[in-house]
């Protein structure tokens, strides 16, 4: 996309640190936007501050100017809402315009919602023909909490990273974390069908990986910005598990397996994706478009992998 070709790139075309003209800087001020370098970035609530602002030297932006700088975040934010809101609080249009929840098992098959636990393996075996659900399963949630929670975590990452990145890559970034994650309750069920073939019911247990239970939302998605956001930081010499991002990373990967009805597979995958991605697009100018497709491709790359171990994993359910 035409966007990346105004992205930070390397140290001639990346702006200077207006505290520091010498140097490159990576980031923006939060509330200022002034470019500003890794020795100037104080650490805020939502994303990094300068010194000046910081000390309370320079006004809070409105709200309105925060979202002119993350349109595509401002989109994704939009359209989970009233997707969950179509799906959930309007049931006679779901039902008149066919809008129904439908998410994702771990075999990568399609479920209504009000069905959730009831597909047998021949029924999964039937509808496996649906990949588009490695996709819409990211943008559903199943309560106001799930939505809430993760529409505020995409909120403020998408206001860290889509400023950095640029359109073009975000996207790239956002949708490899969506089937990253995807990928990742795919190979989970896999994993832990054979093992329970297998007699070893333990590692399913560890991995909740129950091949009918269902999965939906954007956490996958979520995760991938949060593994990126750890690539950034590295990239500026921070230690990302000395920050707030580390520290919401290893929460909620203790969340992960902790709490039962979270998808191992989605987060573990989401954040893998991410940190892969960010690597890949972490690069200067010159090579940003190059990056950005070959993060699609990263992406394309999982979603046949996802169908393929969704056939697998079926096929060794109904033997």
């Amino acid at each position: 996309m035409s966007q990346d070709a105004a992205d930070g790139g390397g140290t001639t075309d990346r702006p200077a640190c207006y505290l520091h003209p010498g140097r490159p800087a990576l980031l923006r001020c939060s509330r200022c936007e002034q470019p500003i370098c890794g020795e100037d970035a104080i650490e805020a609530p939502v994303g990094y501050q300068c010194p000046r602002c910081a000390q309370g030297g320079q006004p809070v932006r409105r709200m309105v100017d925060v979202v002119q700088h993350a349109p595509v975040t401002r989109v994704l934010v939009g359209v989970i809402a009233v997707l969950f809101l179509v799906t959930s609080v309007v049931p006679a249009v779901t039902a008149t315009f066919g809008l129904r929840p439908i998410v994702l098992t771990p075999s990568g098959v399609a479920v209504l919602a009000s069905l959730a636990g009831w597909y047998q393996p021949s029924q999964l075996a039937q509808t496996i023909g649906e990949p588009w659900l490695l996709l819409t399963s990211g943008f559903l949630h199943a309560n106001l909490m799930h939505v809430g929670f993760n529409g505020l975590l995409l909120w403020q990452l998408g206001h860290l990273l889509e400023p950095l990145l640029g359109r073009g890559r975000y996207v790239a970034l956002y949708t490899a974390g969506l089937f990253g994650g995807s990928l990742g309750v795919v190979l989970v069920s896999w994993v832990s069908t054979l093992a329970g073939i297998s007699g070893i019911e333990l590692v399913g247990r560890i991995l909740g990986g129950n091949p009918l239970q269902l999965t939906i939302g954007a956490s996958g998605a979520v995760f991938g910005l949060m593994g990126a956001a750890m690539v950034v930081l590295r990239a500026r010499g921070v230690n990302p598990w000395q920050t707030t991002i580390g520290t919401l990373v290893a929460l909620n990967l203790v969340l992960t397996f902790l709490i039962p009805s979270i998808s191992v597979g989605g987060h573990l995958g989401g954040l893998l994706a991410g940190v892969v991605a960010g690597r890949l697009l972490m690069v200067d100018r010159e090579q940003a478009a190059t990056r950005r497709n070959a993060v699609f491709g990263l992406a394309l790359a999982m979603v046949v992998a996802s169908l393929v171990l969704a056939r697998l994993t079926v096929g060794a359910i109904i033997g």
